[in-house]
C-alpha cells in the first residue's frame, strides 16, 4: 500500500522527469521547459495522490 506522501513524491518524480523528457525531445530553452516541467511535476503529484488514495480504498474493502 502506498500513503498519501509517498504517492506525491513518486508522482512529482515521474511528472518532472517525463516533462524535462518533452522539453529535450523538443529542444525548449527557459521558460518553456520551466513550465512544462512545472506542469507534468503537478500532473503527477494529483495522478500519484489519486493512485494512493485508490489503493487504500481497495485495501480497505478487501478487508471488510
Amino acid at each position: 500500500m502506498i500513503d498519501k506522501d509517498t504517492g506525491m513524491a513518486l508522482g512529482l518524480l515521474a511528472g518532472t522527469t517525463f516533462g524535462s523528457g518533452i522539453g529535450f525531445l523538443l529542444s525548449w530553452h527557459s521558460y518553456n521547459l520551466i513550465w512544462i516541467v512545472t506542469i507534468c511535476g503537478g500532473i503527477g503529484v494529483l495522478a500519484g495522490l489519486w493512485f494512493a488514495l485508490r489503493s487504500h480504498r481497495t485495501r480497505r474493502s478487501r478487508q471488510n
